[in-house]
């Protein structure tokens, strides 16, 4: 999420939306056959410059309603992450924004975002042509991520950058609940591994028994007492599960 390419982050934003809109599998599917179209007759050069044309407006029709669906989204969840990120991150600032090679604002009709797209196609022509591949839309499209106010990919530490994921998945969890009407299970994967005990403790404190989580760890004892005790544990030694009532109190 943080620290790979913009694919990732693109990703994310679409998964949330194919739960919350079906038919928004269906139109980034169609938006990626256009892509692919397109791409293929800029590879053969001033021959198909004809062809060309006439997926431009495609292009723009689908990829404006790919991305307005992505900045409403964004825009209702970027201030929950940040609640989040304040809670299990000990107050330091998040910053999530969509960042789109066509600039896009949430109140902008349809009609003028596809102008401006369109004009952006008109500019990077010659680009595309010499790098065979299209250049702009929201397949190119970022999620900008900060903490404190500089680039979480190359200046927050490992621990920031867990922190920052963990606010990310948690406001999703807390979008889809109020969105779906239905708790989705919070699985936590060695979470607390790159986490320092105060980031530990604000993560599985913000947690609490809001939702029903499972998270796997290989040191139990850098659980909080209170905490673990709420808690049902199972250990897996080789291959075999066993429900024991461990205790945090009795240094498992």
């Amino acid at each position: 999420m943080v620290r790979g390419g913009p694919e990732g982050r693109r990703d994310w934003l679409d998964r949330i939306l194919g739960q919350l809109e079906p038919v928004y599998g269906d139109l980034l599917g169609q938006y990626e056959q256009v892509v692919r179209q397109r791409n293929a007759l800029l590879r053969l050069g001033e021959a198909a410059a004809t062809q060309l044309a006439l997926w431009d407006e495609p292009l723009a029709t689908l990829g404006v309603r790919v991305m307005r669906r992505r900045v409403r989204l964004l825009a209702r969840l970027a201030p929950i992450a940040a609640r989040w990120h304040a809670a299990i991150g000990g107050g330091e600032t998040l910053q999530v924004d969509y960042a789109p090679k066509v600039p896009v604002q949430t109140e902008e009709s349809p009609e003028v975002l596809k102008e401006r797209f369109l004009a952006q196609l008109a500019a990077r022509a010659v680009a595309e042509r010499v790098q065979g591949t299209s250049l702009v839309g929201p397949h190119r499209d970022d999620v900008g991520l900060g903490v404190g106010g500089v680039p979480a990919r190359t200046f927050a530490s490992q621990g920031q950058q867990r922190t920052l994921v963990l606010a990310l998945k948690l406001a999703e969890l807390e979008f889809l609940t109020e969105q779906l009407r239905e708790t989705p299970l919070l699985l936590l994967d060695d979470v607390l591994a790159e986490l320092d005990l105060q980031r530990q403790s604000h993560l599985l404190t913000a947690i609490g028994d809001r939702v029903q989580t499972v998270i796997t760890t290989t040191h139990l004892s850098t659980f909080q007492g209170k905490w673990l005790d709420s808690a049902q544990t199972f250990r897996v030694i080789r291959g075999t599960v066993k429900i024991e009532p461990i205790s945090y109190r009795h240094g498992a």
